[in-house]
């Protein structure tokens, strides 16, 4: 049974009680993660997932909420002994920064009982198996980083992805963080599940966008604490929206695909 489990749905502004962006998706009895925030080796312990077995990673940026817990994540795999090799998919622009992190935590690829790859994402499709084909989608949400790297000639390069899961002949969209409800635009034909960040849109408008595609279900994940204790407004609007199904994410949130 194909499944997606939450093993993070904080927003940037670390919580108490849930772990920073990720999530796991179990397709064919292999393991795919994608977006490594803090708190991640955690979650999957606590959640008894077998963390060995994750084949691939798939990162949507590079913010610390969606990739500061893979330097602990990789501790985690060398400290049990880890003999599976381990994919990385990340934006090319931080290929050679996350190279230079790895040894300078001391994450030596030497010592390591597992090779590890760092694969820069390449749409498209950025991925192609047996168990699903993966497209990613460049969004804006670095777009307001634009002045800053101008100025001071920052070698950056903006690069935030959203991405499609085509599985068994269905379409999950992964919107990673972005700009506003604008970059979603357009990718949400024939979509069955929609993973959507609630921290940078407009609920409203977001709801009237996924009722007109026809979205079976929107999932929104990446709440504030404050939205995420209350939700009965968000249900509301998506009532009102005329949203088949509305489901908040928390961290242990386990769904059928």
């Amino acid at each position: 049974m194909n499944k997606i489990i939450f093993t993070g749905t904080a927003s940037g502004y670390p919580s108490k009680e849930r772990a920073c962006s990720s999530f796991i998706l179990q397709a064919d009895g292999k393991l795919f993660q994608f977006d490594a925030g803090e708190g991640i080796s955690g979650s999957v312990q606590r959640l008894k997932i077998k963390y060995n077995e994750i084949d691939k990673v798939f990162i949507s940026h590079m913010h610390p909420d969606h990739i500061a817990g893979i330097f602990m994540e990789l501790q985690l795999m060398y400290l049990d002994n880890r003999k599976k090799p381990l994919d990385i998919y990340m934006p090319n622009e931080s290929l050679k920064g996350m190279e230079k992190a790895i040894d300078m935590f001391y994450l030596f690829r030497e010592k390591f009982p597992f090779d590890f790859k760092l694969i820069p994402v390449k749409p498209n499709p950025v991925y192609r198996g047996n168990e699903f084909t993966l497209f990613a989608y460049l969004n804006e949400h670095f777009r307001s980083n634009a002045q800053v790297i101008k100025k001071f000639r920052k070698p950056n390069k903006m690069q935030s992805y959203s991405y499609t899961i085509n599985i068994n002949g269905k379409r999950i969209f992964y919107s990673g963080d972005i700009q506003n409800e604008n970059d979603i635009a357009g990718l949400l034909d024939d979509i069955h599940t929609a993973i959507i960040e609630g921290l940078h849109v407009d609920f409203k408008s977001l709801a009237e966008i996924c009722a007109l595609n026809k979205i079976k279900r929107l999932v929104l994940t990446h709440l504030d604490e404050k939205s995420f204790s209350k939700p009965d407004k968000l249900f509301n609007i998506a009532q009102k929206a005329g949203l088949k199904k509305l489901v908040i994410a928390y961290d242990g949130l386990r769904l059928v695909i």
